[in-house]
């Protein structure tokens, strides 16, 4: 089923470069391999075979969760009018498949694929550069905040958990020594842009931030710190 998807994936345009726009073979293709994976086992870039729970399709399963994760975010940012933060999730959604197609192609695999596939440093680079646009347009954080902040900051938090799954995912791998170090470093950064983003949404839409208190006493009266997010 991979092998199929990220063949769709080798027709269509690229972030950081342009590729002409040519899908109808790769989508006849696509229709032939339907029922492939229905004895539990799919194929990895390299056309091999593994058992669905494979660490590689665990990895890129919850990959794949985020990105869907990361488009309801983007719906949500769209009718907010939040039009430039659905562009940097746009573009992280379509990194998020280079992700995808790094950790679906083995190191035993062709040297095409291979050099097809392997994880492209500039991606890192963009989310660094995205931290730093969207963290100087909100305050500093003094103590701990509790997820939340409207509905679109807290879909955004909800993204940056699964991130943070994702990223979990990977390590094992990592430590195998199938994938590059860079793949895991771009998740881990990306949580943080989600944070950032969160928090950002929370702003520009008016909501609350609550913080975290530890009573010394437990009191179901007791009112929570809260404060809407200036910049």
């Amino acid at each position: 089923m991979y092998r199929h998807c990220r063949k769709l994936l080798s027709c269509s345009t690229f972030l950081f470069g342009e590729r002409p726009l040519h899908v109808t073979s790769c989508l006849a293709a696509f229709k032939k391999g339907r029922g492939t994976g229905d004895q539990g086992k799919s194929s990895l870039f390299s056309n091999e075979r593994r058992w669905k729970d494979d660490l590689a399709f665990q990895a890129l399963g919850t990959v794949d969760e985020l990105s869907s994760n990361i488009g309801v975010c983007r719906e949500m940012l769209y009718k907010e009018g939040l039009f430039d933060v659905c562009e940097v999730l746009t573009r992280v959604q379509c990194c998020l498949q280079d992700v995808g197609a790094h950790v679906a192609t083995p190191p035993d695999s062709l040297k095409s694929k291979i050099e097809k596939t392997k994880f492209d440093e500039s991606l890192f680079d963009y989310v660094n550069a995205q931290i730093d646009v969207y963290g100087d347009r909100v305050p500093p954080i003094r103590q701990f905040i509790l997820p939340g902040g409207g509905d679109v900051g807290a879909t955004l938090q909800v993204a940056r958990s699964i991130c943070r799954r994702a990223e979990r995912c990977l390590v094992p791998l990592l430590r195998e020594e199938v994938i590059d170090k860079n793949a895991l470093r771009f998740l881990n950064r990306l949580s943080d842009l989600l944070f950032v983003l969160g928090r950002y949404a929370c702003m520009i839409t008016s909501g609350i931030e609550a913080y975290y208190q530890r009573p010394q006493h437990f009191d179901p009266n007791i009112k929570w710190g809260t404060q809407k997010i200036s910049a």
